[in-house]
């Protein structure tokens, strides 16, 4: 048998790297055309605009780094080119406009989106599936079966709504996920103030705008926005219904006379977990069978999904040597 880990992003590589670094044949099922999970990035197609074929992130905006291990491994990104420091200043917005600037950690961003960190670490000796949809999970005898099939370890590296979906045994939460509708805007040209990314308080449709040009340091003139979550909530059968409101509060808050060339919109029905767990994990006790993401290592952040898929492919492996 092998160990299989469910989930493309990056908890999910991150714990299937260290199965396999432990010797375990290690298989990862991802029902995306490519790794990346809630680090998604879209590349740009049939636009009508001078920039197809460029990316851009619609899915986390940035991360940042604390924990020593991590920052180990953000280091060895950034001597790689993968990954580069961004910012430590964004501005502040409330309805009427900017209201000055807030300072916080290192944001990290990604020069070819932050996908490519995802699919920058995944081990040569994970085996991965895309497009591979789990139907179900279940334990028999002590031994977990996906989609009937018996598995030597397994770990579901998704927000714990979809894990429930896959597996009753995981236990209940009442953790709340926030929704989230990414705006992409792609202008003709840069008109806007000279900004990274701007925090829309007390808006009721925006709560972000993230000038992807900066962002990824080509200056493109490309804006993504994050719709307010209750908004959001209630358009996550037709995202781009919010995109007439989105476009209108960025024009408002940002002074911007010309409107897009181009507008998508995305959702992300389990975008953000509101709390965490500080545990760094669910194990279930009748299998080697775990949980991991962002909502445990006391998230929610990019950092804390990589350390819980981590310390759960640790776990898992040490199960296994145990058994």
């Amino acid at each position: 048998m092998h160990a299989t880990v469910i989930g493309g992003g990056i908890s999910g590589v991150a714990c299937a790297n260290v199965l396999a670094l432990s010797g375990q044949t290690t298989h990862l099922r991802d029902r995306g055309h490519r790794l990346g999970g809630r680090m998604a990035s879209r590349t740009l197609r049939d636009t009508g605009t001078d920039f197809d074929g460029r990316a851009v992130d619609i899915g986390a905006s940035y991360f940042t780094a604390r924990d020593p291990a991590f920052v180990a491994e953000v280091d060895r990104w950034v001597a790689a080119g993968v990954v580069q420091p961004w910012t430590t200043s964004f501005h502040v917005a409330d309805p009427s406009g900017i209201q000055g600037v807030t300072t916080g950690p290192m944001r990290y961003s990604a020069p070819r989106g932050l996908r490519t960190v995802v699919e920058s670490m995944v081990s040569t000796e994970v085996t991965i599936t895309h497009q591979d949809d789990v139907a179900s999970v279940d334990v028999v005898n002590g031994v977990a079966h996906v989609d009937d099939v018996p598995s030597a370890a397994t770990a579901l590296c998704m927000p714990m709504p979809q894990a429930q979906r896959l597996f009753s045994g995981t236990p209940s939460s009442e953790i709340t996920w926030e929704p989230v509708i990414a705006v992409t805007c792609v202008f003709a040209e840069r008109t806007w103030m000279d900004f990274d990314g701007v925090f829309v308080n007390d808006d009721v449709v925006l709560t972000w705008i993230a000038d992807d040009g900066r962002r990824r340091g080509d200056q493109a003139p490309v804006l993504v926005l994050h719709v307010n979550p209750v908004l959001a909530a209630g358009h996550l059968a037709d995202p781009s219904a919010v995109v007439p409101q989105a476009v209108a509060s960025l024009r408002r808050l940002l002074r911007i006379e010309e409107y897009p060339q181009w507008v998508d919109a995305h959702r992300w029905t389990f975008a953000k977990p509101l709390a965490a767990h500080v545990d760094p994990f669910w194990m279930s006790a009748d299998a080697p069978l775990g949980v991991a993401g962002d909502m445990w290592s006391d998230g929610p952040r990019v950092e804390a999904a990589w350390l819980s898929g981590t310390a759960l492919g640790e776990a898992l492996a040490a199960r296994m040597v145990g058994a």
